[in-house]
Parts: structure tokens; sequence; C-alpha cells
């Protein structure tokens, strides 16, 4: 039961999402005098609703997804079975139909805007990191890093162009561009060094690293567990670990390693309370997990608050947020072409998404699971106007045709229609199965890549639980 709790989330926002892109459909269609038949949340055997002008809204048994239903709108007309009416969808002029099929995807990019700014707004706390030069705390043995000359202690100064890059664009830039020169400028010990890096695919499928973990001069206990070692040790909420038995703190990983390392033996941490140090002595437990890190404290990465009152401000940066996840997709969509990505591995299904959005949950509550919902809204909405038969941009893409077409006198025939939705349905059908299949392949202990490449990790594979 609680496995499938877990999933709820994503079928929430999977259904948010679709009635929102649905939503679009209607509502302009409406404005247009085109009449929806149906409005349904859900696929399937309808289980209750209402009728309210000319539409049957109702709630299906499927939840997964909706659907507007137009009259006259398939193949019904092309095949000559239509009456023509006024009524119906393929009866409207073409530049009515062009608004409602661009209307969904737009109504999607909205949300995606929206959820940020309205979150800007709001106020949400940051990694402090983020807002921080990028200063290294390790480099992985033989990686990229390795190879081009980086040493801890090292800060990033320029990193392909851009000055002091914050360390989770600086990742995502990185994640991209496997087999490509990155030139750095680095500040060591005050002196400038000119360095080139060549980041190399993970062998995952999760894009390129170069082997190096973002310094942390100290980790913040979140909350102490009653009665646990950290408790009976006299750790409390506030602290700030800067010491492990006498090791500076330097990186997430390094952190994890020393406690695991001591687990069943007493474990000194240095702490900066306010203005004082304090010196406890905890015994780790075994098994160490990265939330409480065996001795019953929850810590975290220093964070700030962020917040930007001004609607010109809100704006301003859900826009350069959904530019940047749109420069994203879009260099990752070339990797996948050239073959510097594995579409095996980089492409997602229903089942991917669903894991994608329990992990959220999990780790990060509503908060960061509405985050991951404008994410998916954009990449619904993009997604949609691909010029793929079946799909919204098909649509568009087919009364672009027939206009131009008109132009010149021509038009196109009832059998190429019906040939181009077809082949958009089987195409759509194909890439449903293989994304699909790569999903549950994942699960499964023998669909994990073995192709690893350890010297290409950026960031630290155990992460606080917030």
């Amino acid at each position: 039961m609680s496995t499938i709790l877990n999933y709820l989330p994503f079928i929430i926002i999977l259904c948010a999402m679709v009635t929102i892109h649905e939503f679009g459909h209607f509502i302009v269609a409406k404005i247009l005098g085109i009449p929806a038949e149906v409005f349904s949340v859900g696929f399937g055997p309808r289980l209750f609703g209402f009728n309210w002008g000319g539409t049957d809204f109702r709630l299906s048994a499927i939840p997964l997804g909706g659907y507007v239903k137009f009259r006259g709108e398939n193949l019904e007309m092309i095949q000559g079975k239509s009456e023509g009416s006024v009524e119906e969808f393929l009866s409207h002029p073409k530049w009515k139909r062009f608004l409602v099929a661009l209307a969904g995807p737009a109504f999607n990019i909205f949300t995606a805007i929206l959820i940020p700014m309205a979150a800007i707004m709001i106020g949400f706390q940051e990694s402090a990191q983020n807002s921080q030069p990028i200063i290294i705390g390790n480099v992985v043995k033989d990686s990229p890093a390795e190879k081009a000359g980086l040493q801890p202690m090292d800060r990033i100064v320029v990193s392909n162009g851009v000055k002091d890059p914050a360390f989770n664009d600086f990742k995502l830039d990185v994640t991209l561009r496997a087999d490509e020169d990155i030139p750095m400028t680095i500040d060591r010990n005050g002196q400038l060094i000119n360095v080139v890096v060549r980041p190399k695919a993970d062998g995952q499928g999760q894009g390129a690293r170069i082997g190096i973990e973002p310094y942390l001069k100290n980790i913040l206990v979140s909350s102490v567990k009653p009665d646990s070692a950290a408790a009976q040790a006299g750790v409390q909420p506030q602290d700030r670990i800067t010491t492990i038995n006498g090791q500076p703190i330097m990186t997430w990983s390094k952190t994890f390693d020393i406690v695991k390392e001591g687990k069943g033996k007493d474990t000194t941490l240095g702490l900066e309370r306010g203005s004082q140090t304090v010196i406890a002595t905890v015994k780790v437990s075994d098994p160490v997990k990265s939330d409480l890190f065996g001795i019953g404290a929850e810590l975290q990465q220093e964070t700030v608050f962020i917040r930007k009152t001004g609607i010109g401000a809100a704006l301003g940066f859900a826009l350069d947020y959904n530019w940047r996840i749109l420069k994203i997709t879009g260099v990752a969509f070339k990797q996948i072409i050239v073959g510097r990505l594995s579409a095996r591995d980089s492409l997602s299904g229903p089942i991917g998404m669903a894991k994608m959005t329990a992990d959220a949950f999990e780790s990060g509550g509503w908060a960061e699971t509405i985050q991951l919902m404008g994410l998916l809204s954009l990449n619904l909405g993009i997604m949609n106007l691909l010029p793929i038969p079946v799909l919204d941009g098909g649509m568009i893409l087919l009364l672009i045709v027939e206009a131009l077409l008109g132009l010149v006198g021509l038009s196109l025939t009832m059998k190429v229609r019906e040939r181009f939705q077809q082949v958009g349905f089987v195409a759509l059908m194909l890439l449903m199965g293989f994304v699909i299949f790569n999903d549950i392949a994942r699960l499964l202990p023998f669909g994990k890549s073995n192709n690893q490449t350890p010297a290409a990790q950026s960031s630290p594979a155990p992460q606080p639980s917030k």
C-alpha cells in the first residue's frame, strides 16, 4: 500500500498537467464558438460528472490523463461520413483550429512559467553553494578534472565563458558536453590559471562528468532524533559540523566515508554553536544511512532564503529558468542524435516519470514535487508542439501546409490526411513502447548499465534527505 501511495503524487500532477492542457483547448474553442461534446479527466468508462453548456464534464475510471472531444474532429469527416454541420470541428476555419491546437501546449508553457514565478515571490530555501563561488573540495582520481590539472581548493572563476557560475548551472553545462573541450579559468592561491577540461560520459545515460565535488566549509544539523547517539552526545539542531575525527569536512562524500569507516566506534565531531566551538563524541550505528549518517542527526548543506517581491523580477526569474531548461533539453536531444547520449538510458516514459516524482516527493515534499510539475509541464507543452502527427504540433503543421497549398489553389487529399494520422499514430506507439520498455528494464537488475565511469563523478552519491 505504501508503494502505491508513493506514486499518488505522480497521478495527481499528471492529471493536473493534462487537465490544464485540455482546458486550454476547451476554453479557446469555447471562446471561438466551437462546442465540445466531452471534457474528461481520465480515460475509460465514465464514473460521474455533469452537463453544462452542452459539454459533458466527466471523471473517468483511468486517472492517467484526460481529453476533450469535439464533434467531427476525427476521420469521420475525411471519410465523408460527417453532416457538415457548423458545430463540427473540421467545419470551422483553419485559423480557429490552429488557435485551438496551439492553446493546449500554450497553457502548459504558461503553467511552467507561473510555478517558478509564484515560488520566487513566496520565497524558498536554496543551497547556499548555488549563489557562492565554486571551490573544488575533491578531485576524483583519473578523472578528466585530474587530467586537466584541477586540484582541491581551486576556485572556478570562469567556465565556458560564464563568470563565477553557480554549481548547479555549471554541473548541467558539463553534463551536456561529453567529449567537448570546456575552457576554464581557476584561481589557485591568487594565481589565475587557464585549463581545458573534456567531460566524459558516465556510461549510465546521465550525461557527462568531470570528476569534482564542491567544497563544503561545514554541514548544518537540521534535526536530531530523540534518544539517538547524537542527542545523547549533546548535538543540537542548527549546530554546524566543521570537523569529523579532526579532519575538515571538505565534501559530502568524504564526510559520509569518514562516518561510515567509524561505525561501531566513537566518532568526534567538531561543532560550531553560535560563537562557541563544541566537541561531541558519538557512536556511529550500523547501517550508516545517508539521511541520519548513522548518528540520528539529519544533516544538510547551508541554505539561503531567496525571494523576489516585484512581478517584473519574478517574471524575469521564471522566464530565465524555463529558458535554461529549454536550452538543456535542446542540447540533450542533440547529444542523443549524435550518439553522445544514449536514447535508451536518457528517455523516460510514464513509469520513469512516476519514479522521479516519487523520489522528489520523498526528498522534498510537495514543494519539490510542484517544482517538478513545472518542469514536466514545460516538457509536455514543448513535446506537443513537435510536428508529429496525432500531436498538437502535427495538427498545426497540417493546417499550415493546407493554408500554403490553398494559396496556389491546391489542397491535401483525404487519403494523404488519413495516412499522415496513421503514420503518426504508429510512430507515437513505437516511441511509447520504447520508453516504457526502458522504464521497466531500469527496474530490473540486468537492465542497469555496467559501463560506469566513476572518474566522471561531479556530485557525491550520498545526499541529505532535504
